[in-house]
């Protein structure tokens, strides 16, 4: 079978997470804490099996019934509001829970208990354990009868009453009586269960005819038919009236058809309506035009002149020509001279005499009546009469259109009134139909009545029940071993979460974060536990041999964290392997001071060697059956601890000169603390921690001690390990992966 050891040195300060939960690591949690499993399985499956065989056996009688609408509840209607509410109204559920309600009513059940008289119906409900839950109040029924304690109770004011059958009677039929409606018919279900078949199915069909009984009674309208009369007649003379008050309005009004007269008015309003508009637009116009002629004819002028004849005047030409000669001359003379000087001024003077004769022009002029003046005038008259004509008309139809606004609010409030008698007289007469209809229905009631017939009737009786339907055995059975795999899977996995104790390699390594030298299995006779167990001893002796090599290793401690954890088991192991490499082995045990022989951590004792001598005295080595390993005692009878832990350094350090390696079989550092002064003096130490037993803080505690104490921790040993999963599914499922876990 493969089996794999990763190597301590390459073991990194980040130890990874292995820790995954897996199908390995399922079947270790169910085989570890199976016990414990199988005990919570047999105990549920035991509770259950023989528990349903104890339990009463329960009967379950059932009849049925069937509602018909052949007979239905008194429907009025509010006459205010004219809402008739029909046999239709009440749907098909709110039917079914009427009659539960009246099946289930205590009045019934109280009339079942005085049919069949209290002592039956007590006896017939009465389970296999009942007397149990009785025991209390029998007891302290009996208590109390005695004087002392019957002077107690009446000193705290305890008054006993005397028990009403009746009453518990009743009551056991309610908590055992079933009643509840099919759905999507217009059947219920009722089923009473009882430890007696006979008495379930008499009961039952009792019941059903009470029931039957009870509702003809609360259906009977009492004076129904009477009352329908009398309201029928009064209804009809109210409807009378009604009407009279109707007919009188229409005919003082002349009301043949309120609508078509209204509809008549409304196309006059919106006929003149119309016209009124029209002939304010038409004035309005006119209005406008008026006022533009005006505008106009004030610009205009009654007289306009027709002819204009003007003469030209012939001083002006010979001005023109007297200026133009004297500019002529002024060109010949030279400027600023006298003559020039002169003839400026005469030019000057010819120029004023042109400007003063320019203004005056002869001529003659005629003038007549201005046509564009006449035209605007007589427009202006035209419209002026357009609007004085159009005034008339205005008001006319303004008249007109107020008296027909009139007319239809009046109408209007007529309607009113005439639709408030409408309504009275359509109210009286629903209410007269529903009082006539409701008149016919009590009579009709009547025969039913006195015929005996109901709206329910029994489709089929209570028969006594064949088989119980309670307990079910075998599904009580199964439920319990259901119960007891989830409790007991749930308790497993509950106790392989707290757990605080080391089962593998890796969970040593994760959780203290030092190298694990060998996990030595428990060895089991007729398995292969020896040979893993060889196998990881090896591994560590390789170990050891190598820090003897690379580091000068000499003296080896063993110890542990608890005292029986197999310290010194290991430590005389691992002694022998190291003898068969060819090194020369001196294995130390001590005797402590309380018990006379050597101190085994497996409760092996050695023999005394030599006679004692002194508080603290070590014998000479003894040969062992490998001529390489020797045995060496050191004992402690007196003297203090903390002496006797440096006495035996002392002697380790004297037969460094005499062997290879001295492994030095340790007490638990938890009994005996002074242990930890020699721990400096020594070149490596093991630690031996338990599987399944060594919690980690004690582990973790104990490694921190050993390295405080200057101490070099060589590594750790996980002794007594057990491979949890049998070696069938072990080497069908999981051999490929070696036993690492396991």
């Amino acid at each position: 079978m493969p089996y794999t050891t990763g190597l301590p040195e390459a073991k990194s300060a980040a130890v990874p997470n292995r820790s995954a939960f897996g199908l390995r690591e399922h079947l270790i949690t169910v085989f570890r804490q199976k016990r414990m499993l199988l005990t919570i399985i047999g105990v549920a499956t035991m509770v259950a099996g023989p528990g349903s065989f104890l339990m009463t056996n329960i009967y379950s009688a059932e009849v049925r019934l069937l509602i018909q609408n052949a007979r239905t509840p008194f429907s009025m209607s509010t006459p205010l509001t004219g809402q008739v509410f029909t046999p239709s109204d009440i749907t098909q559920k709110d039917d079914v829970a009427t009659e539960v309600q009246i099946f289930t009513s205590p009045i019934l059940l109280d009339k079942l208990v005085d049919y069949f008289g209290n002592e039956r119906v007590l006896t017939s409900m009465r389970g296999r354990w009942d007397w149990v839950a009785d025991l209390p109040k029998f007891v302290f029924k009996q208590l109390a009868g005695l004087p002392p304690v019957a002077q107690v109770l009446a000193t705290i004011g305890y008054e006993s009453k005397p028990e009403n059958l009746h009453y518990q009677a009743v009551q056991q039929i309610r908590a055992h009586l079933n009643v509840e409606g099919v759905r999507q018919t217009h059947v219920f279900v009722a089923s009473l269960d009882s430890p007696d078949p006979n008495f379930s199915a008499d009961a039952l069909n009792a019941l059903v005819g009470i029931y039957m009984d009870h509702q003809l009674s609360i259906r009977k309208g009492k004076g129904a038919r009477e009352f329908f009369d009398e309201q029928t007649k009064q209804m009809r003379g109210e409807l009378q009236q009604a009407e009279l008050r109707l007919q009188a309005f229409k005919d003082k009004w002349n009301i043949v058809s309120i609508e078509d007269q209204k509809r008549h008015l409304l196309q006059q309003v919106t006929h003149t309506e119309a016209a009124l508009r029209e002939s304010q637009v038409q004035v309005a116009e006119t209005e406008v035009r008026i006022t533009k002629l005006k505008e106009r004819l004030a610009g205009q002028q009654e007289a306009i002149p027709l002819t204009n004849v003007s003469e030209r005047n012939p001083m002006l030409d010979q001005l023109k020509n007297r200026l133009m000669q004297m500019e002529l001359e002024y060109s010949q003379y030279v400027p600023d001279s006298p003559a020039a000087g002169e003839l400026v001024r005469e030019i000057a003077a010819v120029r004023a005499r042109l400007q003063a004769e320019s203004a005056k022009v002869t001529g003659a002029a005629t003038s007549g009546l201005n046509q564009t003046y006449q035209e605007l005038k007589r427009n202006l008259v035209m419209e002026e009469g357009r609007r004085e004509s159009l005034r008339p008309r205005l008001s006319e139809l303004t008249k007109q259109f107020k008296s027909y606004r009139d007319s239809l609010n009046t109408l209007d409030q007529r309607e009113m009134e005439l639709q408030g008698l409408m309504r009275e007289v359509k109210v009286k007469q629903e209410a007269f139909d529903i009082y006539l209809k409701k008149e016919e229905e009590s009579r009709i009631n009547e025969v039913l009545d006195r015929k005996g017939i109901s709206n329910v009737n029994a489709i089929e009786h209570a028969t006594a029940p064949q088989k119980p339907i309670r307990p079910r055995k075998l599904l009580n059975v199964v439920i319990g071993l259901l119960i007891g795999l989830v409790g007991g899977f749930g308790s497993a996995y509950v106790s392989e979460y707290m757990r605080r104790t080391f089962v593998t390699r890796e969970e040593v390594e994760d959780a203290l974060r030092r190298p694990v030298l060998a996990a030595l299995p428990l060895v089991r006779p007729g398995t292969s536990d020896a040979v893993s167990f060889d196998l990881e001893l090896r591994q560590a002796a390789q170990q050891v041999i190598r820090s003897y090599h690379e580091r000068g290793l000499r003296t080896l401690l063993a110890t542990s964290a608890l005292r029986g954890e197999g310290r010194s088991h290991v430590a005389g192991a691992l002694a022998r392997v190291l003898a068969e490499q060819k090194f020369r082995v001196l294995l130390i045990t001590f005797e402590a001071a309380d018990s006379g022989k050597p101190t085994t951590d497996d409760g092996a004792a050695a023999d005394k060697q030599g006679p004692d001598a002194g508080r603290l005295r070590q014998a000479d080595p003894e040969s062992t059956d490998l001529p390489l390993l020797h045995r060496l005692l050191v004992r402690h009878k007196e003297g203090t601890a903390l002496e006797f832990a440096e006495h035996l350094a002392e002697v380790a350090k004297t037969m460094r000169d005499r062997f290879d390696l001295i492994v030095i079989d340790g007490p638990a550092l938890t009994s005996f603390p002074e242990m930890r002064v020699a721990i400096a003096g020594i070149d490596g130490t093991i630690l031996v921690i338990e599987a399944e037993r060594t919690v980690s803080v004690a582990a973790a505690r104990t490694t921190m001690s050993i390295e405080a104490a200057g101490g070099h921790l060589l590594g750790l040993v996980l002794n007594k390990r057990r491979y949890i999963i049998p070696d069938w599914i072990y080497g069908r499922w999981l051999a490929a992966g070696g036993r690492e876990g396991v």
